[in-house]
């Protein structure tokens, strides 16, 4: 019963435990404050620091600031499971141990914008130009007359009655 205060440092040696991770490396640090009650806990995380982006743009790889809050309700059940949700994680009262790692993971995950762009993140960090004068160089060029077949130009020109 109480409260108590946890603190960890997450680096590339976590993003490396999982394969499929959008976050390769990082430097954060997690605090976690943990509320122990009869019947439940109530877990608050501060996650803050860096993550290491790649570009959906360039491809180049930046340091990107990153600020979590999270909240976690656990509850403790006697034998009739209920389900877990987003919020709250349901636990037999006999279990003793809370594994957070995967919800580490998640959280810094899903804090990941959808659009990851080098010159969005605000810190005078902008794309690779050697990279955009060659994707500008690789684009399709710009409408040019279009050449028809002139068999079908003369059906262009029949009305419908």
């Amino acid at each position: 019963m109480g409260t108590h205060d946890f603190e960890f440092d997450v680096d590339k040696a976590f993003f490396d435990c999982y394969d499929y991770s959008i976050v390769k490396d990082g430097n954060l640090k997690v605090s976690v404050n943990l509320h122990k009650q009869e019947s439940m806990m109530i877990l608050q995380f501060h996650i803050v620091g860096t993550i290491n982006l790649t570009c959906d743009v360039c491809l180049s790889s930046f340091p990107s600031k990153t600020v979590i809050d999270e909240r976690l309700i656990v509850k403790f059940t006697d034998g009739d499971m209920t389900e877990s949700t987003e919020e709250i994680l349901v636990l037999a009262k006999h279990e003793h141990e809370l594994d957070i790692a995967g919800l580490l993971y998640e959280y810094i995950n899903v804090a990941v914008p959808h659009y990851i762009k080098c010159s969005e993140q605000g810190d005078d960090i902008t794309c690779d130009k050697a990279v955009l004068e060659k994707l500008n160089g690789l684009a399709p060029e710009q409408d040019e007359e279009k050449q028809t077949d002139p068999r079908w130009d003369a059906l262009k020109n029949i009305k419908y009655n």
